[in-house]
């Protein structure tokens, strides 16, 4: 199957439903009879996308989450295979689960887009594409963006128009739910619900206008990798060589983010083991080193200009987009504070 079971199908007319925020709940049950769902929860004061067992747990009035609903497609751990020394290897199954990601917000929407290219063209994940292909999108337009959101700027939020089964958008009265694929409609079929009228159209406009004027951050496009190419020698990389820790926690949260290590964990019987794969970063020191020790990116500005170049110029030749989503997770998440969109603003000399 080709990425295109990651795209929405063209609809000549949008197929719309309004669903009163009363039946929200039973919706979700209904949903839960074959599928699994996974939606934001509350976890101290933070969000975060774990699975449903009780449709009370669901929080749909959040910002943004600790780490991207990636984690349930590219796990940050995960065994292939499992060893023995009498040479008996055991692979893992693949991912046969129906699941659905509740709630998702359009920059995540986007963002998953992106792994969809970077997972299944070249190289094809099977490990991805198994999960990728048993998942379905119920998408939520934003209402209030967060202060360290900026994906207005790129075209990523507060509105997604394509790439979802199902979108909501909070209305105040209940949610004005589109159809997006044929799957999503399958999905709507399991309820009895009325038909929006067009004047939902208007209202969910409204609500999105509102979403637009709240946004505290931005980013200017305008010939960015032309700009960052002028600027690779510039004295702010310095700054920011002493400031950045290089924990690695931007990348760790960043939904576009791909790389990953395998690594073998042998069991201390020295008998059987196990290979996984897990995140990785470029961030980290160990990332860039190769056989007999030479480091191609051992200074720390080295490694937040590969950061920042690879999401806002390597990416777009490869993929044809910027590989930032504006979901603001890096700098929320950041022990120094250290914004891409100040560092942006600076290099500009605003």
């Amino acid at each position: 199957m080709s990425v295109a079971y990651a795209r929405q199908e063209e609809w000549s007319i949008p197929q719309l439903y309004h669903l009163p925020a009363a039946k929200l709940d039973p919706f979700l049950n209904k949903l839960k009879e074959n599928y699994t769902l996974i939606g934001p929860v509350v976890k101290g004061k933070e969000f975060v996308f774990a699975p449903l067992s009780d449709p009370g747990e669901l929080s749909l009035h959040y910002q943004t989450t600790l780490l991207p609903p990636k984690k349930v497609l590219h796990l940050p751990f995960e065994v292939l295979f499992s060893f023995h020394e009498d040479q008996q290897i055991i692979e893992t199954a693949q991912e046969q689960q129906q699941q659905i990601i509740f709630g998702i917000h359009p920059c995540d929407v986007h963002a998953i887009a992106i792994l969809d290219k970077a997972y299944t063209a070249e190289y094809p994940d099977p490990y991805y594409i198994a999960k990728r292909r048993n998942t379905l999108l119920v998408a939520l337009n934003c209402s209030e963006p967060g202060e360290n959101c900026f994906c207005q700027s790129l075209g990523t939020g507060p509105e997604l128009k394509d790439g979802y089964d199902l979108l909501l958008t909070d209305l105040g009265n209940g949610y004005l739910l589109e159809v997006g694929s044929p799957r999503g409609r399958e999905l709507v079929q399991v309820m009895d619900l009325a038909p929006a009228p067009r004047v939902a159209m208007v209202e969910k406009q409204k609500v999105l206008d509102n979403a637009r004027r709240k946004f505290q951050k931005k980013l200017n496009t305008q010939d960015l990798p032309g700009i960052l190419e002028e600027n690779f020698r510039q004295p702010i990389w310095e700054e920011l060589m002493h400031e950045c820790l290089a924990c690695g926690s931007c990348t760790m949260v960043c939904p576009t983010c791909f790389c990953y290590n395998v690594v073998d964990k042998i069991d201390l019987n020295l008998k059987s083991g196990k290979r996984q794969r897990e995140w990785d970063s470029c961030m980290l020191l160990e990332y860039a080193q190769v056989a007999l020790g030479h480091n191609f990116r051992k200074d720390r500005d080295a490694r937040v200009k590969q950061r920042i170049y690879h999401k806002l110029v390597y990416y777009e030749p490869q993929f044809g987009t910027l590989g930032c989503v504006g979901c603001g997770r890096c700098i929320h998440t950041c022990v120094k504070k250290i914004d891409i969109t100040d560092v942006i603003s600076r290099l500009r000399g605003e």
